[in-house]
C-alpha cells in the first residue's frame, strides 16, 4: 500500500490566483498569526499546530507550534484533503488505520501522525486557501467545544488574511498618493500650482515674524539716517555718505521683500540653467533674517561655476523650507546651520543613476530625529509640529524638486545633528 495523494479542488486555478494575490507565500511570521496556532494548540490539548496554506506543490506554514519545518510537499499534506471540505472540519482519529494515509512518510517517520483534525481556511468568495490544523502523535479525536473554537479560528484567520490585502492595498495606495504630491509639489507643470503656491505661501507665513523683526530694525536704522541727515542739511559731504548708507538700507530690505514675495507668488515655473552657488549667496539675506539672531548661520560654497537646469524659486523654496525646519528643530535656544555645496560622485542608487551631482547640504547641531521619523519625513502631510505650526509639505517638496531636477534628496540625523542631502544633476551631466 501506498500513500494517496489528495485531488485537486475543482475550483483549483481560482484558489490559487486568490492565493498569490494575498502575497503571503514565504512571508515573516507574524505575531497575529502566531496567536492563532497558540490558540489551537491550548484549545485542543495536541503538540502540534499549523496555518498551513496549500501553494501548487508544497503546503507551507504560516505559523507552527511543534514544529522545526516550514513546509512539506503538496502529496504529503492531510491539508490538502482538508481543502476539499470547505465547510466541514477534516478529521483523522488514526492515521495509521486510514489507507490514504497509513503509508506516509509523516506517518511512519516524524513527526509521526496519528491525530489530525483541520478546519479550512475559506476566503469571502469561497476559496479555500488552507487550513488552521491540529496533529497529535496518538490517536484521538476533538470534542464539540474544541471542533467549534478550531473553526472559529479558521474563521478568523480568513479575516486576518482578508485585513493584511487590504491593509497591503491600502498602503500601495499611500505610495502612489505620495509619490504623485511629491511629483506635483516638484513639477513644473501649470495644473499643480495651487499646491505648490499654497505650501509656500504657508513657508513665508512660518518665517514672517523673524524677517518682520530684522525688516523693521531696517526701516529703525533708516528713520535714524533720516532724522541725522536732516540736522546735517549745511554739511553736503556727510549728507552724501549718510544717504548712500540710508539707500544701501532700503536696498537690503527691498531685496529681502522681493525674495519673500517671489517664493511665495501664484506663477507659472521656468526651468533655466542656474548658478547654485551664486543663488544660495543671494539668499543669504533672506536665510538669516528667517533664522534669527540665536542662529549661527554659515556657508561653505564649492565648485562654484556649476549650474543646473532647475526652476531658480523652487530651488530657493526648497533652501528655505530645509532652514525653516533646521531652526524650528533647534528651538529657541539657537544653534548652528550650515549649507554647503559641492561636486559629488553617486553610485547607482534608488531613484538615483550614477554619476556626479552637486550636493547642496544644509545641517544642524541639533539633538537629531528619532529613527521613527525620519523614516517618515519625506512623506507628504507628514510633521511633528503641532496644529498650524507646519503644513507637512516642507521635505516632500525639497524631494520633489531634487527629483524634477534629476536627483534627489536623503537625510542622515544623530546625536550630533541631522544633515539634508539635495543631489541635483549639473547641467551637461550625463547622469540622466
Amino acid at each position: 500500500m501506498v500513500h494517496i495523494a489528495a485531488p485537486l479542488p475543482n475550483d483549483e486555478a481560482r484558489r490559487l490566483d486568490a492565493l498569490m494575490r494575498l502575497a503571503i507565500l514565504d512571508t515573516e511570521p507574524e505575531q497575529r498569526f502566531e496567536d492563532i496556532v497558540k490558540l489551537a494548540q491550548q484549545i485542543c490539548q495536541v503538540p502540534i499546530a499549523l496555518v498551513s496554506l496549500i501553494d501548487r506543490e508544497r503546503q507551507w506554514f504560516k505559523a507552527c507550534v511543534g514544529l522545526d519545518v516550514t513546509q512539506t510537499h503538496r502529496d504529503l499534506a492531510f491539508c490538502a484533503h482538508a481543502i476539499l471540505a470547505p465547510g466541514e472540519i477534516f478529521v483523522v482519529r488514526d492515521a495509521r488505520e486510514d489507507p490514504r494515509f497509513a503509508e506516509s512518510p509523516l506517518v511512519v517517520g516524524e513527526p509521526h501522525i496519528r491525530f489530525y483534525a483541520g478546519a479550512p481556511i475559506v476566503t469571502h468568495d469561497g476559496h479555500t486557501l488552507g487550513t488552521v490544523c491540529v496533529i497529535d502523535r496518538q490517536p484521538r479525536t476533538l470534542d464539540a467545544q474544541q471542533a467549534a473554537a478550531l473553526q472559529a479560528l479558521a474563521r478568523q484567520t480568513s479575516s486576518l488574511l482578508q485585513l493584511r490585502e487590504l491593509l497591503a492595498h491600502s498602503e500601495a495606495q499611500k505610495h502612489i498618493l505620495r509619490d504623485r504630491v511629491t511629483q506635483a509639489l516638484g513639477s513644473t507643470d501649470d495644473a499643480h500650482r495651487g499646491l505648490r503656491h499654497g505650501h509656500r505661501v504657508a513657508t513665508v507665513g512660518h518665517m514672517t515674524a523673524s524677517v518682520a523683526h530684522d525688516f523693521n530694525n531696517l526701516l529703525q536704522a533708516l528713520k535714524t539716517g533720516i532724522n541725522v541727515l536732516r540736522r546735517k542739511a549745511d554739511r553736503p559731504r556727510d549728507v552724501q555718505r549718510l544717504a548712500d548708507g540710508a539707500l544701501k538700507t532700503v536696498a537690503l530690505a527691498t531685496g529681502l521683500i522681493s525674495r519673500m514675495l517671489a517664493i511665495s507668488r501664484d506663477e507659472q515655473t521656468q526651468t533655466h540653467c542656474v548658478t547654485i552657488a551664486e543663488q544660495l549667496e543671494c539668499m543669504r539675506p533672506l536665510l538669516a533674517s528667517a533664522l534669527g539672531a540665536a542662529f549661527e548661520l554659515k556657508f561653505d560654497l564649492q565648485d562654484r561655476d556649476t549650474t543646473v537646469l532647475c526652476d531658480a524659486i523652487q530651488f530657493e523654496a526648497a533652501i528655505l523650507n530645509l532652514a525653516v525646519n533646521a531652526r524650528d528643530a533647534l528651538g529657541e535656544t539657537g544653534g548652528s546651520i550650515a549649507i554647503s555645496s559641492q561636486l559629488v560622485t553617486c553610485g547607482e542608487d534608488e531613484g538615483l543613476v550614477e554619476g556626479t551631482y552637486l550636493a547642496v547640504r544644509v545641517r544642524d547641531n541639533g539633538k537629531g530625529i528619532s529613527q521613527d521619523v525620519l523614516e517618515r519625513v519625506f512623506e507628504p502631510f507628514f510633521t511633528t509640529k503641532g496644529d498650524g505650526a507646519g503644513t507637512g509639505l516642507g521635505l516632500a517638496q525639497v524631494l520633489g524638486f531634487a527629483r524634477q531636477s534629476g536627483g534627489t534628496a536623503r537625510i542622515v540625523s544623530n546625536a550630533q545633528g541631522t544633515e539634508v542631502s539635495v543631489l541635483l544633476k549639473p547641467a551637461g551631466s550625463t547622469a540622466l
